[in-house]
């Protein structure tokens, strides 16, 4: 159903990804680490999976990975979803326990098995793509030790494709610091794949399909309603269509469900960043111009090489990009904070 909140699967689920795809088709096992790029909320977790259907591999969801504990659990989860095609490359293999449907990883004491260890064990035995979903909030000594694994799966694996997906690109780069002459992946490149927008008329047909598989033809001006506010960002897609057809409002109540959504997560941010996304959703769109509109507006100074790097950190979390939006939601959140 292209209304299921929960990521795609099966590419039949999968609606007009088909460029994505083939890009990861083509850079599957010629280049060892892909990136897998996109903005919130855009669908690149439906693109990896149905990416790994048919294929022998496995995706980790790295979301609030903190201990090494966290990190080896979330890998047993990983193999766990994808166990009816990876079962019996992981049986014998020393440290991986499968009971029924159940993985366990001893990562520490005897027979302990890190996850170089595994994924060295299944480059033994051909062809395996591994999914790192969401890998850049990772924090010391684990962003450490998964750096060090991504470099000795480079140098070392043939038979191992990475890819990586990250919605805060410039955090996601930070974490690699392939440009940092002290980092083990200095020099290494990185194939990079972006999960784009729909254009409009792919969202009209997207809803206009989702509603259908739901016995439903709702009125075409909120179809066009959504288009124009939701642009293109498959996530507000789907929690419109979903919520429209459970009868929870109409185009405007669902609007407002999302802005609320955005907000709560855009109070997560320090004060500052607040200071300059408000700002900037109130037309701001130089740094002069934010300074300016923060200090008239909320009676506030900062200093200039605070605000500089305070950009900067709201580009790397994929919020803005040349003091522009890249979700018009956010856009209207910020205005609220």
């Amino acid at each position: 159903m292209l209304f299921d909140l929960r990521p795609k699967k099966s590419r039949k689920d999968l609606f007009d990804r088909e460029w994505e795809l083939e890009e990861l088709e083509r850079a599957s096992g010629r280049y060892p680490l892909i990136l897998l790029l996109g903005i919130r909320r855009i669908g690149k977790t439906s693109v990896a999976w149905c990416f790994l259907e048919g294929k022998r591999g496995f995706l980790v969801d790295m979301r609030g990975v903190v201990r090494r504990a966290d990190l080896y659990e979330r890998v047993a989860r990983g193999l766990e979803e994808s166990l009816s095609k990876m079962r019996k490359f992981l049986k014998g293999i020393r440290g991986v326990k499968i009971a029924g449907a159940e993985v366990e990883i001893r990562w520490r004491g005897t027979d302990s098995l890190s996850l170089s260890g595994l994924l060295t064990e299944l480059n033994k035995l051909g062809e395996f793509v591994v999914v790192l979903d969401e890998i850049q909030h990772l924090r010391q000594p684990l962003m450490s030790e998964v750096r060090d694994m991504i470099a000795y799966t480079y140098d070392n694996l043939d038979n191992v494709t990475l890819i990586l997906t990250g919605s805060e690109i410039g955090m996601l780069r930070r974490f690699l610091r392939l440009e940092d002459p002290s980092s083990p992946l200095y020099g290494r490149y990185a194939y990079e794949v972006e999960v784009k927008r729909f254009a409009r008329e792919q969202s009209k047909e997207f809803l206009v399909r989702g509603f259908r598989e739901m016995g439903m033809e709702p009125p075409m001006e909120e179809v066009e309603k959504a288009v124009e506010f939701f642009d293109g960002i498959v996530g507000w897609l789907v929690m419109f269509g979903k919520s429209y057809a459970e009868g929870k409002g109409d185009f405007e109540a669902i609007a407002e469900m999302a802005i609320g959504m955005a907000v709560t997560e855009l109070m997560k941010l320090d004060p500052r960043e607040k200071l300059v996304l408000k700002a900037i959703a109130r037309g701001a769109r130089s740094w002069s111009q934010v300074r300016k509109l923060i200090e008239e507006k909320e009676g506030a100074v900062i200093a200039k090489s605070s605000l500089s790097r305070t950009i900067k950190r709201l580009e790397r979390l994929s919020l803005i990009e040349n003091y522009e939006f890249l979700d018009p939601v956010y856009e209207k959140a910020a205005l609220r904070l």
